[in-house]
Protein backbone atom coordinates (compact mmCIF):
# COMPACT_ATOMS: atom_id res chain seq x y z
CA UNK A 1 0.00 0.00 0.00
CA UNK A 2 2.00 3.56 0.65
CA UNK A 3 5.39 3.44 1.02
CA UNK A 4 7.40 4.76 3.87
CA UNK A 5 10.69 6.17 4.00
CA UNK A 6 12.96 4.76 7.06
CA UNK A 7 13.09 7.68 9.48
CA UNK A 8 10.08 9.60 8.83
CA UNK A 9 7.22 9.10 11.56
CA UNK A 10 3.95 8.69 10.10
CA UNK A 11 1.80 11.51 10.33
CA UNK A 12 -1.93 12.28 10.16
CA UNK A 13 -1.85 12.73 6.44
CA UNK A 14 0.32 9.53 5.91
CA UNK A 15 -2.62 7.78 8.09
CA UNK A 16 -5.37 9.61 6.29
CA UNK A 17 -4.63 8.76 2.60
CA UNK A 18 -3.58 5.08 4.28
CA UNK A 19 -6.52 4.80 5.86
CA UNK A 20 -8.29 5.42 1.96
CA UNK A 21 -5.88 3.23 0.49
CA UNK A 22 -3.80 5.56 -1.08
CA UNK A 23 -0.19 4.89 -2.44
CA UNK A 24 2.51 7.48 -1.74
CA UNK A 25 6.09 8.38 -1.18
CA UNK A 26 7.22 10.84 1.76
CA UNK A 27 9.81 12.77 0.80
CA UNK A 28 12.23 13.86 4.50
CA UNK A 29 13.14 17.42 3.26
CA UNK A 30 16.65 18.88 4.62
CA UNK A 31 15.13 22.31 5.79
CA UNK A 32 11.48 23.03 6.71
CA UNK A 33 9.93 24.79 3.88
CA UNK A 34 6.64 26.72 3.98
CA UNK A 35 6.45 27.54 0.16
CA UNK A 36 5.48 25.99 -3.05
CA UNK A 37 8.57 27.03 -4.03
CA UNK A 38 11.06 26.39 -1.91
CA UNK A 39 10.25 22.59 -1.64
CA UNK A 40 10.13 22.07 -5.42
CA UNK A 41 13.73 23.65 -5.09
CA UNK A 42 14.87 21.16 -2.54
CA UNK A 43 12.92 18.14 -3.90
CA UNK A 44 13.71 19.02 -7.47
CA UNK A 45 10.43 18.95 -9.14
CA UNK A 46 8.63 21.59 -11.14
CA UNK A 47 6.78 24.18 -8.51
CA UNK A 48 3.25 23.65 -10.27
CA UNK A 49 4.09 20.03 -9.07
CA UNK A 50 4.12 21.10 -5.60
CA UNK A 51 0.25 21.98 -4.84
CA UNK A 52 -1.36 24.61 -2.32
CA UNK A 53 -3.95 23.61 -0.06
CA UNK A 54 -5.60 26.49 1.06
CA UNK A 55 -8.01 26.87 3.20
CA UNK A 56 -11.06 29.48 2.81
CA UNK A 57 -14.16 30.49 4.92
CA UNK A 58 -17.80 30.73 3.70
CA UNK A 59 -19.70 33.91 4.75
CA UNK A 60 -22.84 32.18 5.06
CA UNK A 61 -23.54 28.69 6.19
CA UNK A 62 -25.68 26.31 3.62
CA UNK A 63 -27.49 23.22 5.01
CA UNK A 64 -24.74 20.13 4.49
CA UNK A 65 -21.85 22.42 3.94
CA UNK A 66 -19.03 22.90 6.57
CA UNK A 67 -18.25 26.83 7.28
CA UNK A 68 -14.53 26.32 5.59
CA UNK A 69 -13.28 23.95 2.62
CA UNK A 70 -9.81 23.71 1.06
CA UNK A 71 -9.01 24.55 -2.14
CA UNK A 72 -5.74 23.11 -3.82
CA UNK A 73 -3.97 25.05 -6.96
CA UNK A 74 -0.70 23.83 -8.58
CA UNK A 75 1.95 25.97 -7.14
CA UNK A 76 2.79 28.49 -9.57
CA UNK A 77 -0.68 29.88 -9.77
CA UNK A 78 -2.24 31.99 -7.73
CA UNK A 79 -6.43 31.51 -6.12
CA UNK A 80 -9.35 33.37 -7.83
CA UNK A 81 -11.29 34.23 -4.66
CA UNK A 82 -14.23 35.12 -7.29
CA UNK A 83 -13.69 31.91 -9.39
CA UNK A 84 -13.75 29.32 -6.04
CA UNK A 85 -16.67 31.84 -4.93
CA UNK A 86 -19.01 30.92 -7.93
CA UNK A 87 -17.92 27.33 -7.15
CA UNK A 88 -19.01 27.19 -4.03
CA UNK A 89 -21.94 29.22 -4.26
CA UNK A 90 -20.50 32.13 -1.81
CA UNK A 91 -19.71 35.38 -3.36
CA UNK A 92 -17.89 36.81 -0.39
CA UNK A 93 -15.76 33.61 -0.05
CA UNK A 94 -12.65 34.78 1.23
CA UNK A 95 -9.23 32.87 3.34
CA UNK A 96 -9.55 32.04 6.59
CA UNK A 97 -7.31 33.95 8.79
CA UNK A 98 -4.47 31.95 10.24
CA UNK A 99 -5.76 31.15 13.40
CA UNK A 100 -8.60 29.61 11.98
CA UNK A 101 -6.50 27.45 9.64
CA UNK A 102 -4.63 25.74 12.72
CA UNK A 103 -7.88 25.47 14.62
CA UNK A 104 -9.54 23.98 11.76
CA UNK A 105 -7.20 22.13 10.41
CA UNK A 106 -4.64 21.53 13.79
CA UNK A 107 -1.72 22.57 10.50
CA UNK A 108 0.23 25.41 10.79
CA UNK A 109 0.25 27.83 7.74
CA UNK A 110 2.49 26.75 5.10
CA UNK A 111 1.84 23.11 6.04
CA UNK A 112 -1.40 22.54 5.52
CA UNK A 113 -2.34 19.20 3.87
CA UNK A 114 -5.07 18.30 1.95
CA UNK A 115 -6.46 15.79 4.82
CA UNK A 116 -6.30 14.92 8.25
CA UNK A 117 -7.79 18.03 9.85
CA UNK A 118 -8.67 18.35 13.14
CA UNK A 119 -12.54 18.94 12.14
CA UNK A 120 -14.14 16.56 9.39
CA UNK A 121 -16.75 18.88 7.71
CA UNK A 122 -14.15 21.23 5.39
CA UNK A 123 -14.57 19.67 2.18
CA UNK A 124 -12.17 19.87 -0.81
CA UNK A 125 -12.11 21.69 -4.30
CA UNK A 126 -9.15 20.90 -7.18
CA UNK A 127 -8.46 23.00 -9.83
CA UNK A 128 -8.80 21.01 -12.57
CA UNK A 129 -5.19 22.29 -13.53
CA UNK A 130 -4.09 19.46 -11.03
CA UNK A 131 -5.24 16.63 -13.42
CA UNK A 132 -2.59 17.37 -16.32
CA UNK A 133 0.31 16.83 -13.71
CA UNK A 134 2.46 13.60 -13.42
CA UNK A 135 2.63 13.80 -9.90
CA UNK A 136 1.69 16.28 -7.24
CA UNK A 137 3.49 16.90 -4.03
CA UNK A 138 1.24 17.44 -0.82
CA UNK A 139 2.10 18.65 2.78
CA UNK A 140 2.56 16.06 5.11
CA UNK A 141 1.58 17.75 7.61
CA UNK A 142 4.78 19.23 8.29
CA UNK A 143 6.90 21.76 7.49
CA UNK A 144 9.65 19.40 6.26
CA UNK A 145 7.84 16.03 4.82
CA UNK A 146 6.13 16.08 1.64
CA UNK A 147 3.71 13.15 0.10
CA UNK A 148 4.09 12.51 -3.33
CA UNK A 149 1.07 10.74 -5.21
CA UNK A 150 -0.53 10.87 -8.10
CA UNK A 151 -3.47 13.67 -9.51
CA UNK A 152 -6.39 11.34 -9.67
CA UNK A 153 -5.06 10.11 -6.24
CA UNK A 154 -5.38 12.96 -4.47
CA UNK A 155 -8.44 13.95 -5.76
CA UNK A 156 -9.69 10.94 -4.71
CA UNK A 157 -8.35 10.80 -0.95
CA UNK A 158 -10.44 14.07 -0.49
CA UNK A 159 -13.50 13.37 -1.93
CA UNK A 160 -12.76 16.27 -3.79
CA UNK A 161 -14.90 18.48 -6.28
CA UNK A 162 -13.19 19.65 -9.31
CA UNK A 163 -13.38 23.22 -10.99
CA UNK A 164 -11.89 25.99 -12.50
CA UNK A 165 -10.01 27.75 -9.47
CA UNK A 166 -6.43 29.57 -10.57
CA UNK A 167 -7.08 33.61 -11.46
CA UNK A 168 -6.05 33.81 -15.45
CA UNK A 169 -2.58 34.07 -16.75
Amino acid sequence: MAKKDKGIAKTLPMRALDERGVRYEAHEQSHRQYTSAGVAEELGVPVAQVVKAMIVQRSTHQAGQGEFAVVVIPGDRRLSLKKAGALLGDKALRLASERDVVRVTGFQVGSVSVVGFRLDDIVGYVDRQVLALPQVIISGGRPDVGLALAPNDLVRAMSAQLGNLCEDE
